[in-house]
């Protein structure tokens, strides 16, 4: 679409309908002054919002799923609130709920945790309301922010956009899953910059660059994939602004601090780390590619299926892993397909690009903001992600709102709801489409209400993906099993998990974890035979595995094998020193060895990862009185008593 060339200045009335004056420069009155003239504008901005409400309401009651428990649930740091704070920007995102290199730092998302943790301890619906809220704020902020970017263009075309936006289904992953709030925060602050941006050159006022400046890095530290508004700022400037090349420059360059902070901090936690992640090929099949050709073709099979995705949102999927997905050669016309799409889309943009054609600029936004998660520039920790469209969909959503302002002809820029006197054509067509969205993501939703309710979903959409098989497996068994007591309470819905492990172990017969956990599931049915087999056969894929060298040793603690009990938890603390169940169970050891130093040292150690473990507070005192100095047990039962435990 592009820009015309006439009208009047904007503060005058609109006269009829017919495109005010496209100045490339933004306007300089203030956005109230030139919204102000187009009736109804500030419904579309409430209208967004209430959009975000309705559609994710129900998720405020959802329970943790999929990754809030590595993030949150079973994330010691962060459950340890702010007095973390310092661990949470000093180490990686996974630190507190692994012990392997990560490549990950997001520390704002998991300050946000931390803070909903003290507040209120293991409740996710103070998650769920934020991500809701956040959500919703963002569909206004939206239509704020780009109806002023977008002023020489009928206000319908940014309004379609951005109710398109907030009702794809694709954003189920996003605002269901509380984790994912690094998306939502990502992309709400870069709005913010763009908006304080865009105040700053119509105002020349500093302290709208620096607002712009501190949002932008906020955005950083909240998603690293942020980065890529490095060049959507300046590509945003250039299109929909007149502002000289050296003041272009200059915005820009003030974002690269931000930016520039960011990476040195990301760098120095990162390679402080002892190795660097590696990724598996159940994470992202595309790693198990022969050759750069092969990864190549793989990686714009999966963009295809990304923008397939955007277009039919349905069935949506969270996982889809090797071997449901394998690397290919550009032989299959998936990968030919996506290449074709992505290069013809990238091409067409650029030979467009000098004419500032409107849907350039969305194809662009698209692209660039999508890069970073496609596999063909860097290799990342997926092969596929609805919520990695988070962000990208807006750039989808600008194009479909391009075609529906293109085929009605509309060129109205001073009626939202009934331009050029096509308001029923218009709306009914976009109406159609949001009720369809709409609907994708009811029935999408109550997938998210927890992690079985999520793998029993998707299973039937990605059957044979090991990974999925493997935690399917997990919620089985779990269904099966009293944890507190450490009980079998079903022992079919054990079974029934071990045969989800058996599939997993089939799909991908290197399968450490499914090994472990299938060797857990026969230790709780008592085949300690046939568990410490699996265990063995585990740590023959990964040696070092703690769980599985945690588990063994209890089976030699069972079997009055405490040399070799000892042993395997010593090795096992010393996979991750973080393992509180392993240093909880070594010092166990040493107590029956009559060690009572050593099991106290082990236990206190574990304290400082769960510091409000009744378990190991008792373990604690029961320890000073078999040494005969109940009087230092003390503390540790007052505690106790202070936590509510017996």
């Amino acid at each position: 679409m592009s820009k015309r060339k006439s009208a009047k200045p904007a503060s005058s009335p609109v006269q009829k309908k017919s495109a005010p004056p496209v100045t490339p420069r933004p306007r300089s009155a203030g956005a109230g002054n030139y919204m102000s003239t187009i009736p109804g504008a500030w419904q579309v901005g409430l209208l967004a919002a209430i959009l975000g409400l309705v559609l994710y309401y129900v998720t405020s009651g959802y329970d943790y799923c999929l990754d809030d428990f590595s993030s949150i649930k079973d994330n010691w740091v962060v459950k340890g609130g702010l007095k973390n704070l310092d661990l949470i920007f000093s180490k990686e995102y996974r630190y507190g709920s692994w012990n392997s290199p990560g490549s990950l730092y997001r520390p704002l998302a998991l300050t946000i945790f931390a803070i909903e943790w003290q507040i209120s301890p293991d409740n996710p619906a103070i998650g769920h309301w934020l991500n809701i809220l956040m959500y919703a704020g963002t569909g206004a902020l939206l239509w704020i922010t780009w109806r002023r970017i977008l002023a020489s263009y009928p206000p319908v075309l940014t309004a379609l956009a951005v109710l398109i936006f907030m009702a794809h289904p694709v954003h189920t992953e996003v605002v269901a899953n509380i984790k994912s709030l690094d998306e939502i925060m990502s992309l709400m602050f870069c709005t913010v910059s763009l908006y304080s941006i865009w105040r700053y050159m119509e105002r020349d006022n500093g302290a709208w660059l620096a607002l712009a400046v501190l949002s932008y890095g906020l955005a950083q530290f909240s998603k690293e994939s942020a980065i890529t508004f490095l060049a959507i700022i300046p590509l945003t400037i250039w299109f929909f602004s007149d502002q000289t090349a050296k003041k272009s420059i200059r915005i820009t360059a003030f974002m690269l601090i931000p930016a520039v902070l960011f990476l040195v901090a990301r760098y120095k936690v990162i390679s402080s780390q002892p190795g660097e992640e590696i990724f598996s090929v159940l994470d992202n099949f595309i790693v198990g590619a022969a050759n750069p050709a092969e990864k190549l073709a793989s990686a714009f099979m999966m963009c295809g299926r990304y923008f397939w995705t955007l277009v039919w949102p349905h069935p949506l999927v969270h996982d889809m892993g090797y071997p449901q997905m394998k690397a290919v050669t550009f032989a299959d016309w998936r990968a030919l397909l996506g290449f074709l799409l992505y290069a013809s889309m990238f091409v067409w943009a650029l030979m467009n690009l000098a004419k500032k054609h409107f849907l350039s600029f969305a194809i662009l936004f698209y692209l660039i903001t999508f890069s970073l998660f496609s596999n063909v520039i860097i290799t990342i920790g997926t092969s596929y992600g609805e919520r990695l469209l988070y962000t990208p969909s807006l750039g989808f959503s600008f194009m479909l709102a391009y075609f529906i302002v293109k085929i009605f002809k509309i060129d109205d820029a001073g009626q939202i709801w009934n331009p050029n006197g096509k308001g029923v054509l218009v709306w009914g067509t976009t109406a159609v489409l949001l009720v369809i969205y709409s609907l994708l993501t009811f029935l999408r939703n109550p997938a998210w209400k927890d992690s079985g309710t999520l793998y029993a979903a998707d299973i039937v959409t990605s059957p044979n993906g090991a990974k999925l098989n493997y935690h399917m497996g997990l919620e089985e068994a779990k269904k099966g099993i009293d944890e507190k007591a450490s009980t079998v309470t079903d022992s079919i819905q054990v079974f029934k998990g071990i045969e989800r492990y058996t599939k997993a172990i089939l799909l991908y017969p290197q399968y450490h974890d499914a090994y472990g956990s299938r060797g857990l599931a026969y230790f709780r049915l008592k085949k300690y035979d046939q568990a410490f087999n699996d265990y063995q056969k585990s740590l023959e894929y990964r040696p070092g595995d703690a769980k599985v060298l945690s588990n063994m040793g209890y089976i030699y603690f069972l079997r009055n094998q405490l040399d070799k009990a000892e042993e395997v938890y010593r090795q096992s603390i010393k996979s991750d020193p973080r393992f509180v169940d392993a240093r909880r169970n070594l010092g166990a050891v040493m107590a029956m060895k009559k060690n009572f130093p050593a099991a106290i040292e082990q236990w206190e150690e574990a304290l400082k990862y769960d510091p409000e473990n009744v378990t190991l507070l008792n373990y604690i005192a029961l320890g000073y009185r078999d040494m005969g100095q109940p009087e230092k047990g003390k503390p540790y039962l007052d505690k106790v008593a202070r936590l509510g435990g017996k």
